[in-house]
């Protein structure tokens, strides 16, 4: 099989027809069919299924459409990976969660240029379950995971403080610590489920626990966190410091002191996660990471 017709099939598959394809393709209909049909004969099974409004995948090609995400990334690394080469350096793919604290990110850069020189960084965003499918794959070594998966390898490398930002002018502004109880009554906004470990469920016990009924707005975190925030008109975000940092500059961060219904903290962990067999010099990086100053994390304890 061939490349092209991978990225054939894709198109057909996410457009849901054969005639808009071959208009995003450049190509005739007629022409993008026959490449259809050598691709399933290829692979011994029907990838697509004609319906009363355009074509469907299969179970066959909705698998293949899912994997094919992994193989075209791999494919545009092929640059890298030459030039990595090339210059007689190690590449280590290293998958980075939402809420990682730049001082550290910026530390650790610092800590590889000078004690692993032959070695480069390719960083890819990803959740920690997104994370948790490229390293079984291969797509990255090295994966940040705000959860100890037992699937892999794991080292604990740092914990950030949960805590809740608040505007200028909140009533809630000047305080050092607050509780799930002292939310009663207000709209705050946290991070989505599967984003950092601080699950949905484990926040809403937590408040539920404290007798605090208060409306909770999850939301994936972006560059656009504040501006959501502001739409919503929410009173609080729970989130880390180094996020709220970032996002929020101008709110109030106070740390949160409540545990969980099974009186757990909400803190954030971040484990260097890997599959064995470990290249030597992917283990080399986890032990630069492990190296790094504490005082480089915000708000970490």
């Amino acid at each position: 099989m061939e490349l092209r017709q991978l990225s054939y099939f894709r198109t057909v598959a996410e457009v849901r027809s054969f005639s808009r394809a071959a208009a995003v393709l450049h190509m005739t209909q007629p022409s993008l069919s026959r490449q259809i049909m050598a691709l399933e004969r290829e692979l011994g099974h029907e990838l697509l299924e004609r319906t009363p409004h355009g074509v469907e995948p299969t179970p066959a090609g909705l698998g293949l459409l899912d994997h094919l995400d992994t193989v075209f990334e791999q494919v545009e690394r092929i640059p890298e990976v030459v030039r990595t080469a090339a210059g007689k350096l190690r590449l280590v793919r290293i998958g980075v969660p939402q809420g990682l604290p730049q001082p550290w990110g910026f530390a650790l850069l610092d800590r590889l240029g000078r004690h692993l020189p032959d070695v480069r960084v390719s960083l890819h965003e990803a959740t920690t379950e997104e994370q948790r499918q490229l390293l079984q794959n291969g797509t990255i070594d090295l994966g940040l995971l705000h959860t100890d998966a037992q699937e892999l390898r794991c080292e604990l490398l740092f914990t950030q403080r949960m805590g809740v930002a608040v505007p200028s002018g909140s009533a809630l502004a000047e305080r050092s610590t607050i509780s799930f109880a002292e939310l009663d009554g207000l709209t705050v906004m946290a991070h989505a489920a599967g984003e950092v470990d601080v699950e949905v469920s484990r926040v809403q016990r937590a408040s539920a626990a404290a007798g605090a009924r208060t409306e909770w707005l999850f939301r994936r975190f972006s560059e656009h966190s504040w501006l959501i925030a502001l739409a919503s008109e929410v009173d609080a975000v729970l989130v880390t410091h180094s996020s709220a940092r970032r996002h929020l500059p101008d709110w109030s961060w106070i740390p949160v002191k409540d545990l969980d219904a099974g009186g757990t903290d909400l803190d954030i962990r971040t484990w260097a996660a890997w599959r064995d067999p470990v290249p030597s010099h992917v283990r080399a990086v986890v032990d630069v990471m492990r190296s790094v100053p504490d005082e480089t994390r915000t708000a970490v304890r």
